[in-house]
């Protein structure tokens, strides 16, 4: 019952002070010492990229490798931020909604962030998702898309102030995050799509996702029928 009165509690605070944080983003977009979101977006993996390879844990604490998932098939990757973020929750639930389409055109998709294995299966129960969610500790991964900023100090006083001290929470060194990032991955490893604003409010809209899979699907289908000849 506490467990749950905190996470409101935390979530209140999130959504309150939401408007101010990107504010503060931009306020100090040329200030902050560390790597702004503008630069991360610049500097990102984007289309013609290849997806490095990787091993994290799932949400029961099971080992993953992401060439595993590449034989699968096509790949939906998702960067959030955290269990503590509404805006996250929200969109995870948004593709779950989707998941059925989104499979329907050969891919899976995979949420990623720097929560331990214990949060992401809190996330991923509270959302009652049944796609793949990921660990990455200390953002190995999110760094080799190279979508990793500093929160401004300005912003990060703002929440620790509010009680959330963001480094703390995820066991980091620095209060940082990933870009709230969406790419499509086809089976080769191949980055197809890659959704990089800078507004974690504003996310990869599924219909632009489910959209650009069903093109590649089909392209994918044009090249096997050729090899077939």
């Amino acid at each position: 019952m506490i467990k749950k009165i905190f996470v409101f509690g935390l979530l209140l605070v999130c959504l309150s002070i939401s408007a101010f944080s990107q504010e503060s983003i931009k306020k100090d977009a040329t200030t902050a010492k560390g790597r702004t979101a503008e630069e991360a977006s610049k500097t990102a993996l984007n289309v013609g990229g290849k997806m490095p390879n990787f091993m994290l844990s799932d949400s029961v604490g099971k080992s993953v490798k992401s060439n595993d998932l590449l034989k699968q098939g096509n790949l939906v990757v998702v960067f959030y931020r955290g269990a503590w973020c509404p805006f996250c929750n929200l969109y995870l639930k948004k593709l779950q909604e989707n998941i059925s389409q989104i499979n329907a055109q050969g891919a899976n998709v995979l949420a990623i962030s720097v929560e331990n294995p214990d949060r992401s299966s809190a996330i991923a129960a509270k959302n009652k998702i049944d796609f793949t969610v990921l660990s990455d500790p200390n953002f190995e991964v999110a760094r080799k898309f190279k979508i990793v900023y500093e929160m401004p100090k300005e912003t990060s006083e703002l929440y620790k102030s509010k009680g959330f001290d963001l480094a703390a929470y995820n066991n980091t060194a620095k209060a940082e995050l990933p870009l709230s990032a969406t790419y499509i991955v086809n089976k080769r490893g191949e980055i197809v799509y890659a959704f990089l604003e800078t507004d974690y409010k504003k996310r990869a809209e599924p219909s632009v996702i489910i959209e650009t899979l069903a093109k590649l699907k089909a392209d994918e289908s044009k090249m096997d029928k050729k090899k077939m000849r």
